[in-house]
This record gives C-alpha cells, sequence and structure tokens, in this order.
C-alpha cells in the first residue's frame, strides 16, 4: 500500500524549515531546485557504453546489468536521459541533496573568484577549519585537508606510524576504508577481488593485522548477549598480543560498518576496544567517511554513539556534498610528530573545495538535517521492521538515522543467505524507480542511505518498493521462475576463499576436492549453506575459539593452515581470468566491495 503513495509527491515544492542559529529563532525559506522532467541532448546511452569500453578499463564498472545513465540531480532525485526520476537512497556522497542550491551558489561564487592552495594565505579555510572544529570535542583541534577520504585514512595511518614510532595497525573483517595502496590493505572486503582471484590486497597488507567485525547477527556474540562489547574488544586485544604486542600503531574502524553490511556494533565496543589499544601504545583512528556530519540522527558524528573521543578522526563523500574535500581531524600532540615531514596536498583546503564544505555545515544547521535524519531514519526503521514481520526472505533490520541495513536470508528464521534474492530486489527497485545499494560479506544486505533531505512521503515510497520487490521475488521463487542467481562455480570460488581467509584451511581443502578443484556443477548454493553452517558452529562453539594470524575465528586449535604461506585467499586455479568467462565479469558493486564475483 505503499507504493502508490509515491504518485501524489510534488514535483515543484519550496522548502521551508525552521531552525534556531545563535540569533535566535528564524524561518528560512529556500527555494530548491524543481524536481523536473529534463531535456537531456547529449550522446545516446548506447554510445557512453561503447565509449567506455573503449577507453576505461573493465575494473571500472558499473551498476545493473543493464546500467543506468544518470544526466540531472535535484535534492533526493535523480534524473536519467530519458527523463524517468528516481529516488535516491544510494547516496551518502550528495549528503544533503543533489544540486543543493546553497552549495552550488558557494561553489560557483569562489570559482570566480580565485582558486589557490595552503601555501598561500586564504580566509575561507581558516574560516572553515575553525566552523568544523565547533563540531568536534575541543580535544580534537588540528585539520589537515586533503581531496578524498582514501586520502584521509591514509594521512591518518601515516600520522600514527610516525607519532608511535610503530607500524602495526589494526583494523576489522570486512572493512572498507579506501583505494590507496595503505587503504587497500587495511580493506578487507577487497581481498577477493573482482572475480575472486585478485592478489593486489595482500601486497598492500604489509603490517596490517585484521581482528573479527563485531557482527550480531553471526559472529560469536549475537543480538541481546550483555557480553558482546567486551567479548569482541577482547578478539582486538587478542589480535594486538598474538601479532603486533610491542609494535601496535593504531586501531582503525568505521564508526558504523557500511560495505561490510550496515553492521551497528553493541553498545559499548569502541570504548572497550580503544582503551585496550591504547593501553598496548596504540592510538585510535575513527573513520567517519560514510557516517558523518549527521547521518545517524543520535549525533554529528557516528563516534559520539559509542561514547568515545578518537585520537583520529577522518572525513569524506558528505563533507563536500559531492564536491571533492576530505579532511582528518586530529589532537595535536599527534599533528606536532608529523611537523618535520612538510605535508603538502595541491589541492587539499583550496578556496572552492572549503566553500562548498562550508555551504554543507550551514544547510545541515539551518535546514535541520540531523534531527531530520534522526526521525526519517526511526520512521524507515519503524516499516521495515513491519516488513519483516510479513516476508520471509528478511532476516534482519539494524541501522541507525538513515543508514540503514536489511538483510535477507534463504528463511528469515535462518541465517542463510540469500544473495541471489538480494541481486533481484536490487534491480528490480531501479526498475520501480529506487536506488540502494548492497553489500555484506555474503553479498546479501540491502544498503540504504539516502540524502539526509528526504521527507516521510519518500520514505513510503521506499519502503513500498521494497515491500513490491519482495513480494514479486517471493511469488516468481515459487513458480520457479527466478533467473539472477550467481552460477555454481562463482559460489563455489566465494566459499573456498572466505574459508581460506578466515582459518578453515582444513575445510578448504576438503571442500576443493569434493567440488573438483571448484569446477563441480549442480546446486549453486551448496557453497552459501556451507557458510551459514560454519557461521552457525563458529557461534555455538565459541568457547573453544582462538584466534588465527588474521584474527579470524576457529573452531579448534587443531584446524590446519591450508591458506598459503601469507594465509592469503588464492586465485582459482588456471589464474583470474578462469574464474569466469571474461564477456561475464563485471566489477564489484557499492564502492568497488567485491564478494567472489557474485553480480546483480
Amino acid at each position: 500500500f505503499f507504493f502508490g503513495l509515491s504518485s501524489a509527491m510534488e514535483l515543484v515544492r519550496t522548502w521551508s524549515v525552521s531552525s534556531t542559529t545563535d540569533e535566535g529563532p528564524l524561518v528560512k525559506k529556500r527555494k530548491v531546485k524543481p524536481a523536473f522532467t529534463p531535456q537531456y541532448q547529449g550522446p545516446a546511452k548506447r554510445d557512453i557504453v561503447e565509449a567506455r569500453k573503449q577507453h576505461l578499463s573493465d575494473g571500472q564498472y558499473t551498476f545493473y546489468k543493464e546500467p543506468l545513465m544518470l544526466v540531472e540531480g535535484a535534492m533526493q532525485y535523480i534524473f536519467d536521459e530519458q527523463g524517468r526520476r528516481y529516488l535516491d537512497a544510494y547516496s551518502n556522497v550528495c549528503h544533503i541533496g543533489h544540486c543543493h542550491p546553497h552549495v552550488v551558489e558557494a561553489v560557483q561564487k569562489a570559482m570566480a573568484t580565485v582558486l589557490t592552495n595552503t601555501r598561500y594565505l586564504h580566509p575561507t579555510i581558516a574560516t572553515y577549519a575553525e566552523r568544523l572544529k565547533q563540531r568536534f570535542p575541543p580535544e580534537l583541534d588540528t585539520v589537515f585537508f586533503v581531496n578524498s577520504g582514501s586520502e584521509a585514512n591514509d594521512l591518518a595511518v601515516r600520522l600514527a606510524r610516525v607519532h608511535t614510532q610503530r607500524s602495526g595497525v589494526v583494523a576489522l573483517q570486512h572493512a572498507y576504508h579506501g583505494t590507496t595502496a595503505v587503504c587497500t590493505g587495511l580493506s578487507t572486503c577487497l581481498a577477493p577481488g573482482t572475480g575472486g582471484g585478485c592478489i593486489d590486497w595482500k601486497y598492500c597488507a604489509r603490517d596490517i593485522w585484521i581482528a573479527p567485525c563485531p557482527d550480531l547477527v553471526r559472529g560469536a556474540f549475537r543480538k541481546g548477549d550483555p557480553k558482546a562489547a567486551e567479548g569482541y574488544a577482547d578478539m582486538v586485544q587478542s589480535t594486538i598480543q598474538s601479532k603486533c604486542p610491542d609494535d601496535v600503531a593504531a586501531f582503525i574502524a568505521e564508526s558504523i560498518q557500511g560495505v561490510g553490511g550496515q553492521v551497528v556494533y553493541p553498545p559499548g565496543y569502541l570504548k572497550a576496544v580503544y582503551e585496550r589499544v591504547r593501553a598496548a601504545g596504540g592510538v585510535c583512528i575513527a573513520d567517519e567517511v560514510q557516517v558523518g556530519f549527521g547521518r545517524t540522527g543520535q549525533g554529528y558524528w557516528g563516534f559520539e554513539t559509542q561514547g568515545v573521543v578518537p585520537d583520529i578522526v577522518t572525513l569524506g563523500k558528505p563533507i563536500g556534498n559531492g564536491f571533492p574535500l576530505a579532511a582528518v581531524v586530529v589532537k595535536r600532540h599527534i599533528a606536532r610528530s608529523f611537523d618535520d615531514c612538510q605535508y603538502f596536498n595541491t589541492a587539499g583546503g583550496n578556496p572552492v573545495s572549503c566553500a562548498a564544505g562550508l555551504a554543507v555545515l550551514e544547510s545541515i544547521d539551518e535546514d535541520d538535517l540531523q534531527e531530520n535524519a534522526r526521525a526519517q531514519g526511526e520512521y524507515c526503521m519503524q516499516l521495515l521492521e513491519e516488513l519483516k514481520a510479513r516476508h520471509r526472505r528478511i532476516g534482519d533490520v539494524r541501522g541507525m538515522g538513515l543508514f540503514i541495513g536489511v538483510e535477507l536470508m534463504k528463511d528469515g528464521h535462518g541465517l542463510e543467505p540469500a544473495p541471489e534474492a538480494t541481486a533481484w530486489v536490487f534491480e528490480r527497485c531501479k526498475e520501480l524507480g529506487l536506488l540502494i545499494g548492497k553489500g555484506g560479506p555474503y553479498n546479501n544486505v540491502l544498503r540504504i542511505k539516502p540524502p539526509i533531505c528526504v521527507t516521510r512521503a519518500d520514505i513510503e515510497f521506499l519502503v513500498g518498493c521494497l515491500a513490491r520487490a519482495l513480494q514479486e521475488e517471493q511469488e516468481m521463487e515459487e513458480q520457479g521462475r527466478m533467473v539472477v542467481e550467481p552460477s555454481a562455480a562463482d559460489v563455489d570460488l566465494l566459499v573456498y576463499n572466505y574459508l581460506k581467509q578466515n582459518g578453515f584451511g582444513h575445510l578448504a581443502t576438503q571442500f576443493k576436492q569434493e567440488t573438483g578443484g571448484l569446477k563441480k556443477e549442480g546446486n549453486p548454493y551448496f557453497g552459501l549453506k556451507l557458510q551459514s553452517i560454519l557461521a552457525d558452529a563458529t557461534s555455538s562453539g565459541r568457547h573453544h575459539e582462538h584466534v588465527d594470524y588474521e584474527g579470524a575465528q576457529k573452531l579448534t586449535d587443531s584446524a590446519e593452515g591450508g591458506a598459503g604461506p601469507d594465509g592469503r585467499p588464492e586465485a582459482p586455479e588456471g589464474g583470474p581470468g578462469k574464474a569466469r568467462h571474461a564477456e561475464e565479469r563485471r566489477g564489484p558493486h557499492d564502492h568497488g566491495h567485491p564478494v567472489a564475483g557474485l553480480d546483480p
């Protein structure tokens, strides 16, 4: 019944919001760009597809089986070349809305004035740094400006290593921190590569150690377990003690894990981890690239919801509402350790980028968007929980504010993931006018993170689209008409790499033998069932677990290696190109977060 509500939405509207400033209450009326049907007159979509094939690498992937061509944006809506409007429930980059008029105006004005770098004086960078710092605890008092979240995380690790004179960095399973060499090493979700055979990650993972993700659905400690925070924090401590007891420079984690499946940590987890890391001599880095700037609703920053103050905070994506801008905010005594490095970034902190950043801060405050994220997020969670009660596919609904995950299972009462259903729903939602993401280690989590200016009607439309897609998927499965499913070879390879990466080398070898060298035809879901069984076994046997060299959980102390000399997942037999036919190879989804070739 939600689905029909979208037709009543206004096409042209004046957005009136109430807010409070230092001067007192006011009502600000801002004329936003109307949601209209654009008249596109550029190259045809088919020509763009061919041009990309000719000029770009295959690794620069597109979403969807039929790629989407976007030519206009207006707040929470975007339009394709045919003028069709979509609700964007995926972009946490255009944080306050596509083509937000205040940001557009600020950038145009700054660009027409001067564009220089931080080795010359300009008032905008000083004003912006001061305004940005006002949003942080007073201990975080020094700012570095860069261009992207990847650069910010890379610099944060450099700061930590120079300050501590150590090299070891602890990150979490399924994390995503960017695509520089250092950040690729931190981003364990990149380990399998596009087709399961990419080995780029292992070359970047020197001095990086991986602790288990505090997963409350499949992990050792589940929802409602009062020991969850301390238990998962102990796993981080175990990783430090076994891998870098005298060499830990930093612990880095997203304040809420995004690519890993919108994982909200148990209350008190980061506080317990930070205590252990600092006791070992390391510093604590909070990656706010995806959840910062009021998205959680409960706090301006995600780390605030865990009751901690990091030593270093990294910012990106929403900071400039799509304009290239990022930052590292750090305690001054750590920044001073870096003074002799003479850090310089050509475009970081330029007047145009800082003007965009200022406009974002002003709009969040003036339009009360953090409160909107809280209110609309709570409403979305309420409707999704109601949907969960009606659809057996939904195994878990989790999130905070407008950062939400919906995990799909074969049966909502079990743990067997349903990546094929997730892929179908992902595609069908686009056809219905809704853009969402997908991710998680099994590629079975629908990721919802719209611009924080969405309305109540938008939320109803969003959940209505999901309801319709899920109902249609269920009907198609019952009729035996499901056509979007991973190949047997892809699933087998995913399982094999997963087992080796997570310390089950003996089971990986056995699985490889049973599948005839990862080429077995038959039930394409056999591997996924095995993964679910392993997850259940790991949880039920947690009193007998220990941590292997990457911090993954093992069932018993007798589990042998099988993961190669360095313990990383290996490529399929015959090299990466043998994972599947070349014409079928597509890139990972959700910002380059692959799961062994499972495409939508």
